[in-house]
């Protein structure tokens, strides 16, 4: 494959990856997958890979394409949080040392799956233990402890947070691994398929599900489930410890979660979301032109998707995950204009 082609083939997979953090809400609630965050932070890591499978100069490519990313995003979604930045940096930036250092995708792609979904993993407790404090993990082994109460059993050696944690930290792991090892092996599918590639009429195809995120409903959203997350855990205390004290130790972790959105609200989103502004203005001027072709590109990669969308139905869930996932990624690369045999040619080399 020349070198046009892979920047071609490159350039596609990062409007791709921009598309997923942009605008796949709306598929993966219609999938019906449990744990969404999973399911995007696993198609980003396949994306990264193929980035990686492609281009020359693999730590230069992941980094650009995460920058153009997060400016897409930042165009596409304004509204995102602070922490969705972080996750995508954190990906790209590892994706970036992984495959530079690594002469290995597959062994790359392993590791940077187990790394982006324990990031995620680590993130979302990192929030939860700020923003609740020690309480949060009292109340996880008061209930753990009245549960095996009532079950019969022993106090055992490993505490009810520490079973938690592990089960937890221990999903995460399981999806990592199978992320890296899709994220590896999916190369190898593409090639296969790019040899003989699909032709589709895009316009007339079955449409799928709105590719935009969308409005949460108001369960859906991260204010509410905190809510209901400090309702149980001052629920807990007064249970736990009626009377005056459990009074007092519910209204502890109140005032805490208050400081701690007060905090976050005033102090440390307006200071991200500047210093943030100050990075798109900063990167915008070099990377303005890559951003406008990928956004310009997802009006095509929309209809490509509808396609992808319609062929994997005769599968459920996960697997129409990955069904789908490769038979988008077959269609984006196959609307270049790279020749048959130069994809042939250099898929088997880099297999």
């Amino acid at each position: 494959m020349d070198d046009a082609a892979r920047a071609r083939a490159v350039e596609r997979l990062t409007a791709l990856w921009a598309l997923n953090e942009a605008g796949l809400g709306g598929l993966i609630h219609a999938l019906r997958v449990p744990f969404t965050g999973v399911v995007v932070g696993s198609t980003a890591v396949v994306l990264i890979a193929l980035i990686a499978f492609f281009a020359e100069r693999k730590t230069k490519a992941i980094l650009k394409a995460t920058v153009i990313v997060l400016l897409v995003k930042a165009a596409a979604s304004p509204h995102t949080p602070l922490p969705a930045y972080v996750a995508v940096s954190f990906q790209g930036l590892a994706g970036a040392v992984l495959f530079g250092l690594l002469p290995s995708v597959r062994l790359g792609a392993l590791l940077l799956g187990l790394l982006a979904l324990w990031q995620g993993a680590v993130q979302k407790l990192l929030v939860m233990t700020i923003l609740y404090g020690k309480s949060l993990w009292d109340a996880v082994d008061s209930i753990g402890r009245w549960i095996l109460e009532k079950m019969g059993a022993g106090p055992g050696e490993l505490s009810p947070t520490g079973w938690f944690l592990f089960f937890y930290l221990g999903y995460y792991t399981i999806a990592g691994s199978i992320t890296g090892w899709l994220a590896g092996a999916i190369p190898g599918e593409i090639a296969r398929v790019l040899a003989d590639p699909p032709m589709a009429d895009l316009a007339s195809e079955a449409a799928m599900p709105a590719l935009a995120g969308g409005r949460k409903r108001w369960w859906q959203r991260t204010p509410f489930k905190a809510g209901l997350v400090l309702l149980a855990l001052l629920a807990t205390s007064l249970c736990l410890q009626p009377g005056s004290e459990g009074w007092a130790k519910g209204l502890r972790v109140f005032v805490r979660v208050l400081v701690v959105l007060a905090v976050w609200m005033w102090i440390v989103r307006p200071l991200g979301r500047a210093l943030f502004r100050r990075f798109r203005r900063h990167e915008q001027a070099v990377y303005g032109e890559e951003v406008s072709r990928a956004l310009a590109q997802f009006p095509a990669l929309r209809q490509a998707a509808a396609v992808a969308w319609r062929r994997s139905r005769a599968a459920r869930r996960f697997r129409r995950w990955k069904i789908f996932l490769v038979e988008l990624i077959v269609l984006a690369l196959a609307g270049d204009s790279m020749e048959k045999g130069a994809s042939r040619d250099g898929l088997a080399t880099n297999l």
